[in-house]
């Protein structure tokens, strides 16, 4: 029973994969659908790896994996194909500071602040959300200005609410059995 939690994950993996191969077969819906997909993966993962106390210390290494793929990666390709292409140079410097930044992030949550009650830096699953939104606009400056102030806020020093811990508390009350 181990392995599930590292089969959720690499599940979450998979999907920030074939969120790519959408971009470049030109099914934005589809990738979408598959970033989404892959948020639930991850929101469980740790979940089910504390419920079947098989936490472990590579199940860590694969969530930064995937979660640099799915939302750091695939979102960043999905923006510069539906709008900062057209900004040529700018657009794919702003695609490159987003998964670079989001590797930051992700480097300096599994080093300093897994523990800690709120997340330092906007967490990179919900600035993923938030650059999709922002690529419903079409609108290539605006996803570029939205992309660097996302790129800059996962670097940041501001608090955010731990969103899965409080959903991982909720459901302890819930019964599993």
């Amino acid at each position: 029973m181990s392995y599930i939690p590292n089969m959720i994950t690499i599940a979450n993996f998979v999907c920030g994969l074939l969120a790519i191969h959408a971009v470049f077969v030109h099914d934005m819906y589809g990738a979408v659908m598959f970033i989404i997909t892959g948020m639930v993966f991850d929101l469980f993962d740790g979940m089910v790896a504390r419920k079947l106390d098989a936490v472990s210390e590579i199940g860590g290494e694969l969530d930064s994996f995937a979660d640099l793929v799915t939302f750091g990666v695939a979102p960043s390709i999905l923006a510069y194909s539906v709008a900062l292409k057209d900004l040529q140079s700018i657009g794919m410097l702003c695609a490159l500071a987003y998964s670079v930044c989001g590797m930051l992030r992700l480097a300096r949550f599994n080093t300093q602040q897994s523990k800690l009650p709120t997340f330092i830096g906007m967490p990179i699953p919900f600035a993923a959300i938030c650059l999709l939104i922002l690529c419903l606009l079409n609108n290539p400056v605006s996803v570029a200005f939205g992309t660097c102030i996302l790129a800059y806020l996962m670097v940041s020093k501001i608090k955010f609410p731990h969103f899965k811990k409080d959903i991982s508390e909720s459901l302890k009350s819930e019964r599993w059995d």
